[in-house]
């Protein structure tokens, strides 16, 4: 006798109260349950069933091993699930540090619904050669995704497009920093400093700072921080867009052969939609 099989069987018919509804549920004709019930009541030595009454009641017996059925089915169906999953290579997406946890919790639903084991790396891990998508940073104009700029400012003041040049330290006023991340500055290219000495702000007041202490320093009121709005907000600073075309580009990686939902179609077009908006691009279009 399959026990598992027959245990399904009680427990589903328990939570129905009926056995043709649960045989229903289960996929199978109310005769071949009925008779699994039987075998499994025979096996045990015990009724699980009162079928004296109008409407089908567990006995003390059945009312005694439901909830250790349901422990063992739960047990067996995890057992099933972990062995599928060792068997099948995840699927590795690395990303860069400080994405949007919001858009790539919903890229991982997805994937997962889709029957996709994924896994999430940081492209400053060790293993990134070994991801199956890495999204890098890359010039803006060979970009797949375009990420927008703009300033943080402390928390409640008003928001609205501005120009780098607003920025710039004014005649006579208190000097305020503008600092800016170190994926911004450390760009080879070096755009972001180019644009900023354009603007009229030198090195003297464009500054390297790793998030927190950007952060930290915007709040305190005794700096701007150059960074994309979901970094913003992620620390309720207040944002507002550059005027100038001030943008990160990053751009997929991809090693072939994908799985078969993210080959083509629309569950890869939403992936890769997720994905840019992980890094703050729009998620409606990709750049």
């Amino acid at each position: 006798m399959d026990l598992l099989l027959h245990l399904r069987g009680f427990a589903a018919v328990a939570d129905e109260m009926s056995v043709s509804e649960a045989a229903f549920e289960l996929g199978v004709d109310q005769p071949l349950l009925s008779r699994r019930l039987r075998a499994l009541e025979r096996e045990l030595g015990v009724e699980l069933l009162d079928r004296t009454r109008r409407q089908i009641a567990l006995t003390p017996a059945g009312t005694a091993l439901l909830p250790r059925a349901r422990h063992l089915l739960d047990q067996a169906d995890h057992l099933l699930r972990s062995i599928r999953r060792h068997d099948r290579e995840s699927f590795v997406v690395a990303v860069p540090p400080g994405c949007d946890p919001a858009p790539l919790a919903r890229l991982v639903a997805l994937l997962e619904a889709e029957g996709v084991d994924v896994r999430l790396a940081s492209d400053s891990d060790e293993m990134p050669e070994s991801a199956a998508w890495t999204v890098e940073a890359c010039d803006p104009d060979a970009a797949t995704w375009l990420t927008q700029l703009g300033a943080a400012s402390p928390p409640g003041s008003v928001e609205g497009p501005v120009s780098l040049s607003s920025l710039r330290p004014r005649r006579g006023g208190e000097r305020t920093q503008v600092v800016a991340l170190p994926r911004d500055l450390d760009d080879p290219a070096g755009r972001l400093r180019r644009l900023a000495d354009s603007a009229g702000i030198g090195p003297a007041t464009l500054r390297r700072a790793p998030h927190q202490l950007g952060v930290a320093e915007t709040m305190a009121g005794r700096a701007s921080l150059v960074c994309a709005r979901h970094e913003a907000v992620t620390y309720g600073l207040s944002w507002s867009p550059f005027v100038d075309q001030v943008a990160r580009g990053h751009r997929l990686v991809e090693q072939p052969p994908p799985p078969g939902p993210l080959a083509t179609g629309p569950v890869r077009e939403q992936a890769l939609a997720l994905l840019g908006a992980c890094v703050g691009a729009p998620e409606e279009g990709r750049g």
